[in-house]
């Protein structure tokens, strides 16, 4: 790679990064959820059955995340599900 090429400009990595960003997004995004609400992770897996693992995965960003499970998080903590395309 030149030194003056932007590695933005290599169409592999923007596509990696922006995917990156989103999820990042969503994990901070239930992170505070769950905060707000005064729920351990624990606690929120206890409301959707599912493992506290899986809760912490999601909020580290370290797994994609499906819409049925934004759902589920969503119904768990009485929240109603957007998704804004902008």
């Amino acid at each position: 790679m030149k030194p003056t090429q932007n590695i933005f400009d290599k169409p592999a990595f923007a596509k990696k990064f922006h995917q990156s960003s989103i999820r990042y997004k969503y994990a901070v995004e239930i992170h505070a959820l769950r905060a707000e609400a005064g729920l351990t992770q624990s606690q929120l897996g206890e409301l959707m059955k599912v493992p506290q693992s899986s809760i912490a995965r999601w909020e580290n960003g370290g797994t994609n995340i499906t819409i049925e499970t934004l759902e589920k998080i969503a119904i768990a903590m009485n929240k109603e599900l957007k998704i804004d395309f902008t």
